[in-house]
């Protein structure tokens, strides 16, 4: 249970440090690079191998499909553009919620099946830069009601997920969700790559003849994502679903025999 509360307490640190460093804007950026490099290399490394495994090759289309659909259908549907933003960046956080799941459901395994305590460390320090994401995200383009409800419901999907334990896993797995997690896994890459909620200021700045400058804020913020993310590998290069996943694949074989 402790395991459980950490976290879901884990997801209020970006809400947190945007209202308390709000007016530094230098620490702003940062964050939004270490969101970037730290949740973009989860996505890469932990779960794009995960579908692609489970899969196979439909599981790779379906994910370009998330990644380069909605910036084809712009250029296809101009008059819909902000409606293909809206979705795209819903799609984002409809794969973070299911993400959100299956991390309840291998919190659930860690907690009562005395799982190592570097799994459990896994999965919790790997939904900061969720949490982060959506609070970086929809903060600044749709308000703080969005935004705080939105982390409402990841919390509640962790709840559903530890609930129903490993059995929810194992419909997780099934081929039609697995196709749905990789599109919506290229939907979170093109959400963190476009980045729809800065476009009007970027916009603002090309206006003016100036280019959004790459700072010291950024490489700073960039670098540390990247060393959450070794640190992360490097601690339990098979925290969170792959572990579960393993279990899962250790029980089907035990109950064939």
């Amino acid at each position: 249970m402790n395991y459980l509360i950490a976290s879901l307490l884990i997801l209020a640190v970006g809400p947190i440090l945007h209202h308390g460093l709000k007016n530094w804007t230098g620490i702003i950026t940062a964050i939004g690079a270490f969101v970037m490099v730290s949740l973009g290399g989860l996505v890469l490394f932990d779960v794009l191998p995960q579908v692609v495994t489970l899969g196979g090759l439909p599981a790779i289309l379906f994910v370009l499909l998330g990644l380069f659909g909605p910036t084809l259908s712009e250029k296809l549907f101009k008059r819909h553009s902000a409606f293909a933003h809206n979705l795209t960046v819903a799609l984002g956080v409809f794969g973070l919620l299911l993400h959100a799941v299956t991390d309840g459901s291998a919190l659930f395994m860690a907690a009562n099946e005395q799982g190592p305590l570097l799994l459990a460390f896994g999965i919790i320090l790997h939904r900061m830069p969720a949490g982060l994401a959506v609070w970086w995200l929809l903060r600044p383009a749709y308000g703080r009601l969005i935004a705080v409800g939105v982390l409402g419901l990841m919390m509640a999907a962790t709840l559903i997920g530890y609930k129903l334990g490993p059995e929810l896993l194992h419909h997780m797995t099934a081929t039609h969700i697995v196709y749905l997690q990789s599109f919506v896994t290229g939907s979170i890459l093109h959400v963190l790559w476009h980045r729809p909620h800065e476009r009007h200021s970027h916009d603002h700045d090309h206006h003016h003849g100036g280019l959004p400058a790459i700072n010291s804020a950024h490489w700073i913020g960039g670098g540390l994502g990247l060393l959450f993310l070794v640190l992360l590998m490097v601690a339990h290069p098979d925290h969170g679903h792959s572990g579960a996943s393993d279990h899962l694949h250790g029980e089907e074989q035990h109950q064939g025999h």
